[in-house]
């Protein structure tokens, strides 16, 4: 459970008379989303407001269920005619409450899940250019080549081998464009057979 969520949603209900046991208990289930070692300033907020809401919802709850249950010994003017049935309307707002809390809160899952996802593509997509740039890849043959190379295949091996196949072939990389001793047509050929016979190993 992240600690400063923990101490937000404290904070919030410190007027609230509810033990911190509980205050534990529900921002285990309901801040889920956010890792131990987060620092979101933005999402911990939004969620220890979340964790609060409901929280205080059951505190009043509590209250009124305990004011209705109370022991009429204790009360010198009771009721004559206590009402016996729960409050249906009470239990539907809490029910609401718990369900746009779930609504937002998986929400904010998917919305990190995918800002991860495209970071880890960034970087990713940094680290081939960069190979790229070693193994002298010439530039007008890289958005191929990257797009041929799977999410969980080796890049490195798999351009070390491309660039391999183009000295081989007497194809020119970035070191030797100055000096082509094949014509435009052929080298566009090579390159695309070599592309094609990585995509088979695949």
């Amino acid at each position: 459970m992240n600690k400063k969520l923990f101490e937000k949603v404290k904070s919030l209900c410190k007027d609230t008379g509810l033990s911190e046991k509980y205050l534990k208990a529900i921002t285990e289930k309901l801040g889920g989303s956010i890792e131990d070692d987060s620092t979101d300033e933005a999402a911990i907020e939004t969620t220890a407001n979340l964790v609060a809401d409901v929280a205080k919802e059951s505190q009043g709850e509590a209250t009124r269920w305990a004011s209705k249950n109370k022991d009429p010994k204790q009360n010198p003017n009771p009721d004559p005619e206590p009402d016996p049935k729960p409050d249906p309307k009470g239990d539907s707002e809490v029910a609401k409450l718990l369900s746009e809390v779930r609504q937002e809160l998986k929400q904010q899952r998917e919305e990190m899940a995918a800002m991860k996802a495209e970071k880890a593509k960034g970087e990713r997509m940094a680290t081939i250019e960069a190979l790229m740039e070693t193994h002298k890849i010439p530039a007008y043959l890289r958005k191929t080549l990257a797009k041929s190379i799977a999410d969980d295949e080796d890049a490195e091996a798999t351009i070390k081998e491309f660039a391999q196949g183009l000295i081989t072939n007497g194809l020119p990389t970035n070191e030797t464009e100055g000096s082509k001793v094949a014509s435009d047509q052929q080298v566009d050929e090579a390159a695309d057979a070599l592309l094609e016979s990585i995509e088979v190993k695949q």
